[in-house]
């Protein structure tokens, strides 16, 4: 009988020497393609102030008003009437909310009344006026 000899066993194996080098060009092609949003908001003139609080930003909803009575909730534009029902929705996501706003320096005071109606309907009571330090 005769005998049969195996070859030699071909070991697949994956280099990985140049893993390092890939995982690099992967991360910084990712940095350069990520695009970072800037909040757009309105152009707003803010008043002055003696003294600011830092708010934290996970729980705040930025309304901007500005000179001409243009409305806008974070990047929305609204008209009065809509602002009671994005604020039930905003409470409703989290109850924590406390609204700010951006308010041009100029902007008519019957506005912001109309626009505090609407926001005490929809039972957002915790507001902030955000302004300027003096000086600055």
């Amino acid at each position: 009988m005769a005998k049969i000899n195996k070859g030699v066993k071909v070991v697949g194996a994956i280099p990985t020497c140049s893993m390092a080098d890939i995982a690099f060009l992967l991360l910084i092609f990712f940095i350069v393609s990520t695009v970072f949003v800037k909040e757009r908001g309105l152009r707003v003139n803010l008043p002055r102030a003696e003294s600011i609080d830092k708010i934290p930003r996970i729980h705040a909803v930025t309304v901007y008003v500005d000179r001409n009575g243009n409305i806008s909730v974070d990047d929305f534009i609204l008209d009065i009437p809509m602002v009671e029902g994005v604020m039930l929705r905003k409470l409703a996501e989290d109850f924590n909310t406390i609204v700010c706003f951006r308010t041009d320096i100029d902007t008519e005071y019957g506005i912001m009344a109309d626009i505090m109606n609407q926001m005490r309907r929809a039972n957002a009571l915790r507001v902030s006026f955000e302004a300027k330090l003096r000086g600055r």
